[in-house]
């Protein structure tokens, strides 16, 4: 009989397994301060502009990059050997490509404005609660629509970690009328979320991370701007804090999109999503240092479940890629 834990022949060295893991435990240090900063920009303008700034500063950034490397590599004289082995840089994807993209650039910014929403109309402690729910919709996606498949030990680990992180925030979460319609927001926030890692899944295969971060800012700059209109309202903060905190969300969209895209190169989304459940734990433990919120015996029961749940679903043969 096969052991369980036995991982098949895999096309990634470990080396390029431990750097994916690396990317999205450094993922983890930064969504964890996402809330907090959202709050803060949702102080001086409505959560429509905050996504639309955070996605044409992105763009900005990326087009500026983008223009250096080109023209870097132009000015520099290339041996004719390296010239022939480098890859030529694709700023226009084929018409597959690009289709992809356009979802995937409609589901991140479907994601980043229900959860924006949510923000205003439910606590943070029921948003993290509906949002642990996003390894459930990613397994389920992935297994009804892209025929992934997953063995026993994966998806006992996935229910392990999705209910140590309930648990962690159960104490604040309610259920309340008033805050139904947030709750709403914050679940499809959530399968939104799914929807992204596969889509993004699928499509790193085709296309460079830097192009994929690219056309998604690009692209939800514009998306955004029907919704800016129909909903008008202040459009830019009035305070250098306000910049400083959109410049700071700008570079986060660039920095944790492509870490997320770079670990699904080796990891399967299921497991990507799964790891992130450690959120949580890192907002409580920010909290605890910065704030002297206290930890209670319930938050290191919820600590020690989820990391039961993320150690099993990396034991799993499905966690690591094998083409």
């Amino acid at each position: 009989m096969t052991n369980q834990l036995e991982l098949p022949e895999s096309n990634y060295s470990q080396a390029e397994v431990k750097k994916a893991y690396v990317a999205i435990l450094t993922t983890l240090l930064m969504v964890a301060f996402m809330p907090i900063l959202l709050r803060i920009s949702e102080s001086s303008i409505s959560p429509n502009a905050t996504i639309f700034n955070r996605f044409w500063i992105a763009t900005v950034v990326l087009g500026l990059w983008n223009g250096v490397l080109i023209v870097k590599r132009r000015s520099i004289p290339t041996p004719t050997e390296t010239l022939q082995n480098s890859p030529p840089i694709k700023l226009f994807p084929d018409s597959y490509s690009f289709l992809l993209l356009l979802i995937l650039a409609i589901i991140f910014v479907g994601f980043q404005l229900f959860w924006a929403w949510s923000l205003t109309q439910t606590s943070v402690a029921n948003s993290e609660v509906l949002h642990s729910v996003t390894p459930l919709f990613t397994t389920l996606l992935g297994w009804g629509l892209l025929g992934q498949k997953f063995d026993r030990l994966f998806l006992i680990g996935v229910a392990i970690a999705l209910s140590g992180s309930i648990l962690l925030v159960a104490n604040d979460f309610s259920i309340a009328l008033d805050k139904l319609e947030g709750d709403v927001l914050a679940l499809l926030s959530a399968l939104f979320w799914a929807g992204y890692l596969l889509v993004a899944e699928k499509l790193q295969t085709k296309l460079s991370i830097t192009a994929i971060i690219t056309w998604i800012c690009v692209l939800g700059t514009f998306l955004c701007l029907p919704i800016l209109l129909v909903a008008r309202g202040e459009l830019f903060p009035h305070s250098w804090q306000g910049w400083l905190t959109l410049i700071i969300l700008g570079m986060a969209i660039i920095l944790v999109q492509g870490l997320i895209s770079y670990s699904l190169k080796c990891l399967s989304s299921g497991l990507v999503a799964t790891i992130l459940l450690l959120n949580p734990i890192l907002t409580s433990i920010f909290a605890w240092i910065i704030f002297s919120e206290t930890l209670n015996l319930l938050n290191f029961l919820g600590f020690f479940i989820i990391l039961l749940g993320i150690y099993l679903t990396t034991s799993s043969k499905y966690a690591v890629k094998t083409h």
